[in-house]
Formats: C-alpha cells, structure tokens, sequence
C-alpha cells in the first residue's frame, strides 16, 4: 500500500462536509470558485471566511494523520529551491522546507494530490514528506519564495528576440546584395 494513501481516501471537501462544517452545497461552489481561481480548495474556504487558517490546519492534520509545522518565523533557505521547478511547486502550492540527505520535506495546507506526490517523486525522488502548515501563511511563502516568470512585466526576454532579429538581418542582407 502507498505510504499516501491516506491523503486520497477522502477529498478535503469530503471530510469539511461530513464533519458539518460547511454543506455540500456550499463545498461546491467553494470548489468551483477555488478552481475558476487555480488555487486549492482549502485555500477558497479560508478566504471565504468559513473557518481560520489554523482550524484548517487542524482538521488536515487529525484526518490525514500530518505533522504540523508552525511557518510563522520560519527562517527559509532559498538555496533549497536551487533546481527545483517552481511551476511544480506554485501549481500545487507545496513549500520545499528541508532536506535531510536525499529526503526532502514539504509544507502544504491541505494533502497533496496524487497528481502532486507523482510530480515530487519524479522530480526528488521517493523519499517526500509533507507537513500541513497554515494556509495562508504556505500561500504567502510560496508566492513570496517560488519564482515564477511574469512575461508581461519581466522585460529581459524581449532583448533576446531583438538580438537574434538583429543577427538573422546581418546574415542575410549581405547575401541579398550581392545576388
């Protein structure tokens, strides 16, 4: 049996239902919203004010059986991201936090998706842990710490076009003058 099983048996959705906290009925836009919005369901129920980001944490931690690791003041190495894909990690809102060996540890506010865990292991490796943390403070670290190109305000790129435009005309205006 996968070791993360447990993180599959129920969604998040189903769990905050079952155990009243919100409707089904609610849990359904919650989750229309959160995916209109590319971000993770419990992230669209804290924001909406239906629980705090520590009874989230909380309740992750005693259903999906997860160590909580407090982020607040958490003194992070940003040369722990060095090579990592930092779509992987925005898309899926998981924080790189340590490495012991070749294990690595994850922050997350809600379980990883199998999509998720196959992702990190094919990037690290089998040897993954995750840790639930709050939500928005993993969102606000993630945004903070994962790089992730913005091609409407990042300049840079558009100089490599220009000199390769510019090397492109050198090369063939001077064979178009002497035809």
């Amino acid at each position: 049996m996968d070791r993360y099983e447990r993180f599959y048996r129920r969604s998040l959705r189903d769990v905050l239902v079952g155990q009243g906290i919100i409707s089904a009925e609610l849990a359904d836009e919650l989750a229309e919203s959160a995916y209109e919005a590319g971000e993770a369901f419990g992230y669209a129920v804290v924001d909406a004010g239906h629980m705090s980001a520590w009874d989230l944490t909380k309740v992750v931690a005693g259903h999906y059986q997860m160590p909580v690791l407090p982020l607040a003041g958490y003194e992070f190495d940003d040369s722990i991201m060095d090579g990592m894909s930092a779509a992987t990690l925005y898309q899926y809102q998981v924080l790189p936090v340590d490495r012991f060996g070749r294990a690595w540890s994850f922050a997350v506010a809600e379980p990883p998706s199998r999509d998720c865990v196959a992702a990190l292991r094919e990037a690290f490796g089998s040897a993954i842990f995750f840790f639930v943390a709050d939500a928005e403070v993993v969102k606000n670290m993630v945004r903070e710490h994962v790089k992730v190109v913005d091609a409407t305000s990042d300049k840079g790129w558009q100089s490599l076009f220009d000199s390769a435009d510019a090397a492109i005309k050198d090369e063939i205006l001077p064979e178009a003058t002497t035809e």
